[in-house]
């Protein structure tokens, strides 16, 4: 597995018109990959840190940004930088208790009276506590339980797709969690959490406590 960073130029229209568009930004990944020889979707998120924007991957084969540098930055401002992830993967334990970061589109299904359908209408949580509560709810089954966590950034996104308009909403979760089953979090990780992959959400990135 790899784990990529990409340093994107906002300053660019390009760049911006890109961020703007999830269809188009899940284009550009995915044109990072050999479509024959990927063996799992690659997972993606944009993060802004200290100013600066960038764009997180997870895939299981080492991206190649020919063709992804030129659309989301210059060649001044250019750094993409891909590391080996399985190293960490093997590392996480039980009881660690690790700072994360998660991107995910927290939903809930509701049955539509009438309706033939096994799995009800999707819809969207749109309260803190509810997107908590999303996320409270699937942390043992993904390996980790939360210590104190919160919801830092949350909107809606609109885009096209088939002609039809997408609507998604989006919740950027910080905060503490334990380890509490290491080989269900490595799934985690690596596959993601949630719904949307392809449009930037579900991946889950740890780093250790600052003592």
């Amino acid at each position: 597995m790899y784990l990529s960073r990409v340093k994107l130029d906002i300053t660019l229209r390009k760049t911006r018109n890109a961020l703007a568009n999830l269809q188009q930004m899940h284009a550009i990944v995915e044109g990072c990959f050999d479509a024959v020889s990927t063996k799992q979707r690659s997972l993606w998120r944009i993060d802004t840190l200290k100013g600066s924007t960038f764009l997180l991957i997870v895939s299981s084969e080492a991206p190649d940004f020919t063709t992804l540098l030129p659309q989301l930055s210059s060649a001044n401002s250019s750094e993409a930088i891909s590391k080996n992830y399985d190293n960490f993967l093997a590392s996480l334990a039980e009881k660690q208790n690790m700072r994360f970061r998660l991107c995910a589109n927290p939903v809930h299904s509701v049955m539509q009276v009438g309706s033939q359908e096994s799995r009800g209408k999707i819809f969207g949580h749109v309260t803190v506590e509810q997107q908590k509560d999303w996320l409270q709810q699937r942390s043992q089954k993904n390996g980790f339980e939360l210590l104190h966590f919160d919801v830092v950034n949350r909107g809606e996104r609109k885009f096209k797709r088939q002609k039809e308009t997408v609507t998604l909403t989006m919740a950027t979760y910080e905060g503490l969690l334990t380890v509490c089953d290491a080989d269900l979090l490595r799934t985690a990780l690596t596959t993601g959490i949630g719904r949307a992959k392809a449009y930037g959400c579900g991946l889950l990135t740890l780093a250790p406590v600052l003592s």
